[in-house]
């Protein structure tokens, strides 16, 4: 009975460690990803337009614009954007009379837009594309989502606004600076790019 007692025990254990499991050991290594939203808008170049009349031809024709009269902007963005423009006054303001009386129709600054990008220019809506526009103090879409996105970067996403002055182009004022008569002073307002996210 002894042995028979041993056998049993013997084989019970072997059935034991054939059935026995193995320890699981685990490590958690947590992965993430985060998305930041990049929307920048850089003026390359123009910063500061000023026009100077000073002949007779200028106050009758006015300036047209010439490299001296561009502004290079660029905008980097991870998502679909547009770029809207308008100016801080409904005028130009005269700068050099101390009552500050003096003033001059926004609508005499005109401008164009060029795409100069590396992107497909499909990606976006130009409405001052081949058209002068007047400057307003209302918010105007200068650049716009196309057909398909326009995220991308710097060199994707460049272009050009073409500064005129009292040419009587387009939607500019109809008249030239001489019919205006306006008063000798330097006339003045800020223009605004403001890049939002669509």
């Amino acid at each position: 009975m002894k042995k028979f007692f041993i056998l049993i025990a013997g084989v019970f254990f072997m059935l034991n460690i054939a059935s026995g499991q193995g320890v699981d050991d685990r490590a958690v290594i947590p992965v993430s990803v985060t998305l930041n939203s990049i929307l920048r808008l850089n003026v390359v170049s123009g910063g500061n337009i000023e026009f100077n009349f000073n002949t007779l031809a200028d106050y009758t024709n006015g300036i047209a614009n010439s490299p001296a009269y561009d502004t290079k902007f660029t905008v980097a963005s991870s998502v679909n954007w547009e770029v809207r423009i308008y100016s801080e006054e409904a005028d130009l303001i005269g700068t050099d009379d101390a009552s500050g009386s003096n003033t001059l129709d926004l609508n005499n600054i005109g401008y164009q837009i060029t795409y100069d990008g590396t992107g497909a220019p499909g990606n976006y809506t130009l409405p001052a594309s081949g058209t002068t526009l007047s400057l307003t103090d209302a918010e105007v879409v200068l650049v716009g989502l196309g057909g398909a996105s326009n995220a991308g970067d710097i060199n994707a996403n460049e272009f050009t606004i073409n500064w005129r002055c009292g040419t009587q182009e387009g939607t500019m004022n109809g008249s030239s600076i001489l019919q205006q008569s306006a008063a000798a002073d330097r006339y003045a307002t800020n223009v605004f790019l403001i890049l939002n996210p669509l």
